[in-house]
């Protein structure tokens, strides 16, 4: 039996044949089991985020003709995804009633639903900090860091590691924390390759150079010494190019892998939140507070969305793993929703209640970053932020302004480019606590 041809997005269309369509409000389940069929073809009808994230999943889920409207998309979308193609050794084409089909060619990269990357090496905040804001800000009470969780592990993907759940462990530390590691796995094979790098704060981009300070061991742990010894050699032949073999050994889900490679920009952890965001939204995915990684990675690989399946069970997995009072603690910090920024910049609202226009809350608490900005840089931002958001209140998000609504007044401060800032909706009732099925000793030294 021929294999069908799928039609994704909102506009109809008329084929000459049976074909598979997408039904009215589709989520990323819906979706998905359309495209279990294994089209043979896919024709996407919208454009935008939403036909864009369609056509990108379809490629990467193995469908080797994606088929765009002509006119939909402007051409840098149409030539991303044309380099998205490619990688999978699939084809593009556009096509109109007048013109029939055409071959698209790839083009220069980008991330569709993140900031320009520039953004932040211009250190931008997309926020108009004027002198009134300025002085605001300078006497205000600065937002209240939220607390470590006692107990919790410093890596959890060292708790996956111990569930079974990864072959190969990577980790990156300082190089005079091996033989700790060494001693904790002793039974493992480890694999250390010494590299100068340091983290930039806001994107958690990983920078190598000789000039760095610091001298970092890359580390590959594994009950198969032939598995630790696989990862470090495809990770020195090149860790892009052999993406998908390394998240195999890695033990990440096949399709936040194969999500992860159809990106140009695989290193800019805040634009990687970003595009989560925007994909989770286009696709009807639902953002599961498991998967919410501003406030803790709970899975150790970026998601294909917020509300994949695969990562919500392998999260549930670690979570089984932890003792039942810190289990049910990261549940609980988990399940609030972030106004996000970058790596170093990230709120969490408590007592919050999330409906179509805003966000009513008790409280704000700026987020501990795993590559902080400077103290003074930090200081200063939560100050900021401490005048706009100080509780209880409600926070609208609009194109041009963050409002405040608290005590019959408004606070406002403007936005412009590159307007950094996403709200990230994690649900903020009470998550189901996994059933504990075992319990690990694991380092209690907390980090997020």
């Amino acid at each position: 039996m021929r294999a069908p041809v799928l039609v994704l997005g909102s506009n109809p269309v008329h084929l000459g044949e049976d074909a598979l369509v997408e039904p009215p409000d589709a989520t990323l389940g819906d979706i998905e089991a359309l495209l279990e069929a294994k089209p043979r073809a896919a024709l996407i009808t919208s454009g935008g985020e939403a036909g864009f994230f369609r056509a990108s999943l379809c490629l990467e889920r193995g469908v080797l003709r994606v088929v765009l409207r002509r006119g939909a998309f402007e051409d840098a979308w149409e030539r991303e995804l044309s380099a998205r193609a490619a990688t999978f050794g699939a084809e593009l084409f556009v096509h109109d009633d007048a013109r029939g089909y055409g071959r698209v060619k790839p083009g220069a990269r980008f991330s569709v639903g993140a900031p320009d990357a520039t953004t932040w090496t211009r250190n931008a905040s997309g926020l108009v900090i004027d002198a009134a804001w300025e002085e605001i800000a300078q006497n205000a009470v600065p937002l209240a860091m939220d607390p470590d969780i006692e107990g919790l592990p410093s890596n959890l993907e060292e708790v996956a590691f111990v569930n079974g759940d990864k072959p190969v462990l990577y980790l990156v530390v300082p190089t005079h924390d091996v033989n700790a590691l060494r001693s904790k796995y002793s039974t493992a094979m480890l694999v250390c390759h010494e590299t100068p790098l340091y983290v930039e704060s806001a994107t958690g981009r990983r920078v190598y150079e000789v000039a760095s300070r610091e001298t970092n061991s890359h580390v590959f742990i594994s009950n198969d010494a032939a598995l630790a010894q696989r990862a470090a050699r495809l990770w020195d032949e090149g860790s892009s190019r052999n993406a998908v073999a390394i998240g195999e050994l890695m033990g990440y889900p096949p399709c936040c892998v194969a999500a992860f490679v159809a990106l140009g920009e695989r290193g800019n952890n805040a634009a990687l939140t970003y595009v989560t965001a925007a994909r989770s939204r286009a696709l009807g995915a639902t953002f599961h507070a498991y998967l919410n990684s501003a406030v803790r990675h709970v899975i150790p690989c970026t998601p294909c969305s917020f509300g994949c399946s695969k990562a919500i069970r392998f999260a549930g997995r670690v979570l089984e793993a932890l003792e039942s009072s810190v289990s049910s603690a990261l549940c609980k910090a988990l399940g609030r929703p972030v106004l996000y920024f970058d790596e170093a910049r990230a709120i969490a609202f408590e007592g919050a209640r999330v409906d179509a226009k805003g966000i009513e809350y008790e409280e704000a608490r700026f987020l501990p970053a795993s590559a902080p900005l400077d103290p003074d840089e930090e200081l200063r931002a939560r100050r900021l932020f401490g005048a706009l958001l100080a509780g209880p209140g409600k926070f609208v998000m609009k194109d041009d302004v963050f409002e405040v609504h608290a005590g019959g007044t408004v606070r406002r401060i403007a936005r412009t480019n590159p307007k950094l800032g996403v709200l990230l909706p994690f649900p903020v009732e009470e998550i189901a606590q996994p059933a504990l099925k075992h319990r690990l000793r694991t380092d209690t030294q907390s980090e997020r």
